[in-house]
C-alpha cells in the first residue's frame, strides 16, 4: 500500500514517507508536531475536504483581491492569492493520488496558510479585519490532525501576527490603539480555544475509530472462526430463526437431510421447515416434546432413511431476535463409536488378563516340574505344593473379580446414612492396634443414594489399602464423611506415602499395581460402582496439617432408579 515503505522502530508507519533515516533529530521533531500514526481512510478523507476548502479560500482571496485592485489597492495580493491557489491545487492534488508523506503534507499546509494568511493580511491593510477568519483553517487543521504542540503553537502564531499587525498600527495610531489591541488579543484567544477543542474533539474521534476498527476486526476473526467451526464441523447444525426459517446449515446437516445446494445457499434464508427434506424435523420440533427449549434430544428418521439424533440449543436474548441451534448425529456413527469403544476396552482388558495369568501360570508349571522329580524331600514337596495353591487362588481371584464386573448390575439405590456402616468398619479394620481409624463427620444424619453392598465393598476396598501403607500409629487412618444433610464426600486417608505423580494416572486402570499379590482391579471395579451410581471416586493430595493423600467417594447427584 502507498504510504507504508517508510516504518518506525516500533514497526507503525509515522506518515512521514519522504523523510531520511539518517536524520534522525528531524524526524524527532516532525513527529512531535504531528500524530505519529499513518492515516486512516477517514482521517485522509476529511484532509482531503480540507484541501477543497483551502483552495476555495484562495479562490476567495484570489477574487477579492482583484476586486480591490480594481478601486486602486495593491495588485500585489493578486499574485500571491494566485500562487497560493496554485500551491494549494498542487497539495490536494497530491493528497487525492497518495498517502504517502501525509504527516509532511500536513505540515506544509498549516505553515503555508500561516504565511500566506499573514502576509495577505498584512497586504489589505485596513480592510484586514474581513480575512481574520481564514485563520480558522490552520488553527483548524492544526488540532485535527497535529499534536497538542502544533495545536497550541499555531494558535500563538496567529495571536503574535494579530498582535504585530496591530502594534504595527494596521489600524491606525489614534484613540482606536488600545481596542485594536484588545480585538487582537481577543481573536488570539478565540483561537486558542478553537484549537483545543478542535484537538480534543479530535483525540476522542481518534480513540473511537480505534475502537471501532478493533471491534470490527474481532467480529470479522470471529466469524471467520464461526464459519470454519461450522463447516468442518462433523456432526450436522442448523440454525433456524424466530419462525424457524434456515439462517444457517453446514455440509454434513444438509447430507444427513438430503438437503441439495451449496453451504452459501442454504444460509440464504430461503429455507423453512415446510421444505419436504426438513418437514420431519419440523413435525418434531413443533411437536409436544416442547423440543425447542432443549428439554430431551429427539430420533428422527430423515427422507434417505436414516436415524438421527437431534438436539436443540435455544438462543434467546441474541440482536434481531431469538434463535435455535439444532445438532443432528447420525445414530449409525454413534453406535459403531460405541461398540469400537467397547472393543477397543475389552481388548485391553483380554490383554491386560493375558498378561496377568501369565505369571501364576507359568509359577505353577515350574512348581509342578519340579514337584515330580525323584529325590525330592518331603518339606520341599509341601513347599511345591504350597506354592501350586497359591497361585492357583491367585488365578481364582483374577477370575472372580473379571467376573464381578459382569454381575454387578445397576441396582435400585437406597436412601441411606452411611455413618452406621462407617463405624462398623472402623471397629473391623481398628485392629493392631487399637485406636488406630477415626472418624470424623459434618453431619452424621447426612444420607446418600447408593446401593449398601456396593459402597461396602468399596469402603472395604480403600480401608485395606489404607491398613496396609498407613503407620502403626494412633488415628493414621482417618474416613471423613462431609456434607450435609446430604453427603458431599466420603474420604478414606492415611498417613502412609504418598501416590507419586505419574501413578495418579494409572491407579484407577485395570491390572495396574504396586503389590505383587494384588491383582490390580480393586480400584478399577469401586471407580465403575462409584460410576454407576452418579458418583466418581479419585485421588486428592491435601497439605494441611500436613501433606498426605486420600481416596474420595464424591457424590455428583442423585441418581435414579435402575
Amino acid at each position: 500500500m502507498p504510504g507504508r515503505a517508510e516504518r518506525d522502530p516500533a514497526g507503525t508507519d509515522s506518515g512521514f514517507a519522504f523523510e531520511r533515516r539518517d536524520a534522525p533529530r528531524q524526524q524527532s521533531l516532525v513527529t512531535r508536531l504531528i500524530s505519529g500514526t499513518a492515516p486512516s481512510r477517514e482521517r485522509l478523507r476529511s484532509f482531503r475536504v480540507l484541501g477543497a476548502a483551502r483552495l476555495l479560500m484562495g479562490t476567495i482571496l484570489l477574487v477579492w483581491f482583484a476586486i480591490n485592485a480594481l478601486g486602486g489597492g495593491s495588485r500585489v495580493g493578486i499574485v500571491v492569492s494566485a500562487l497560493y491557489v496554485v500551491v494549494v491545487l498542487a497539495q490536494w492534488m497530491l493528497s487525492l493520488r497518495t498517502r504517502r508523506g501525509f504527516a509532511w503534507q500536513v505540515l506544509t499546509a498549516v505553515l503555508a496558510d500561516l504565511l500566506v494568511f499573514g502576509l495577505l493580511q498584512w497586504l489589505a491593510g485596513v480592510a484586514a479585519r474581513e480575512l481574520l477568519v481564514s485563520y480558522t483553517l490552520p488553527v483548524l487543521a492544526a488540532g485535527v490532525w497535529g499534536t497538542l504542540r502544533l495545536t497550541l503553537a499555531t494558535a500563538s502564531a496567529v495571536s503574535l501576527l494579530l498582535l504585530s499587525q496591530a502594534l504595527a498600527g494596521l489600524g491606525g495610531w489614534g484613540s482606536g490603539h488600545d481596542l485594536e489591541l484588545f480585538a487582537a488579543g481577543f481573536v488570539g484567544a478565540a483561537y486558542f480555544a478553537m484549537g483545543l477543542l478542535a484537538w480534543q474533539l479530535s483525540q476522542r474521534l481518534v480513540r473511537q475509530e480505534q475502537r471501532a476498527r478493533s471491534s470490527e476486526m474481532r467480529a470479522s476473526r470471529q466469524l471467520a472462526i464461526n464459519r470454519h467451526v461450522l463447516l468442518a464441523h462433523p456432526d450436522g447444525v442448523l440454525v433456524l430463526d424466530a419462525r424457524l426459517r434456515v439462517e444457517a446449515a453446514n455440509p454434513a446437516a444438509a447430507a444427513l437431510l438430503g438437503m441439495p445446494g451449496t453451504s452459501d445457499e442454504l444460509a440464504a434464508g430461503s429455507w423453512n421447515l415446510e421444505h419436504p427434506a426438513l418437514a420431519v424435523l419440523g413435525q418434531a420440533l413443533r411437536g409436544p416434546s416442547d423440543a425447542l427449549h432443549g428439554v430431551a434430544p429427539l430420533q428422527i428418521e430423515s427422507v434417505d432413511g436414516l436415524r438421527l439424533r437431534v438436539r436443540v440449543q435455544p438462543l434467546r436474548h441474541l440482536p434481531g431476535g431469538p434463535a435455535y441451534v439444532v445438532f443432528m448425529q447420525d445414530l449409525r456413527e454413534i453406535s459403531n463409536q460405541i461398540q469400537q469403544d467397547k472393543l477397543a476396552a475389552l481388548g485391553r482388558l483380554v490383554a491386560a488378563l493375558a498378561h496377568e495369568i501369565r505369571n501364576p501360570l507359568g509359577a505353577i508349571t515350574h512348581a509342578n516340574e519340579l514337584a515330580s522329580e525323584p529325590g525330592l524331600s518331603e518339606a520341599q514337596r509341601v513347599r511345591m505344593t504350597k506354592l501350586i495353591a497359591q497361585n492357583a487362588d491367585r488365578l481364582n481371584r483374577i477370575v472372580e473379580d473379571v467376573l464381578d464386573l459382569g454381575r454387578s448390575g445397576v441396582r435400585a439405590p437406597l436412601t441411606l446414612q452411611p455413618m452406621r456402616m462407617l463405624r462398623e468398619l472402623a471397629a473391623e479394620f481398628d485392629s493392631d492396634p487399637p485406636g488406630r481409624v477415626r472418624i470424623d463427620a459434618e453431619d452424621p444424619q447426612a444420607t446418600m443414594e447408593f446401593d449398601p453392598q456396593q459402597l461396602r465393598r468399596v469402603l472395604v476396598n480403600l480401608l485395606g489399602n489404607a491398613q496396609r501403607f498407613a503407620s502403626h500409629d494412633p488415628e493414621a487412618i482417618r474416613i471423613s464423611l462431609r456434607g450435609g444433610p446430604r453427603v458431599r464426600e466420603i474420604a478414606v486417608a492415611n498417613d502412609g506415602p504418598l501416590v507419586a505423580p505419574a501413578l495418579r494416572t494409572q491407579i484407577f486402570e485395570p491390572f495396574f499395581t504396586t503389590d505383587s499379590r494384588g491383582t490390580g482391579l480393586g480400584l478399577y471395579i469401586c471407580q465403575e460402582l462409584c460410576t454407576r451410581y452418579a458418583a466418581r471416586l479419585f485421588y486428592r493430595v491435601l497439605r494441611q496439617p500436613q501433606p498426605h493423600g486420600e481416596f474420595v467417594i464424591g457424590v455428583i447427584a442423585t441418581p435414579g432408579a435402575g
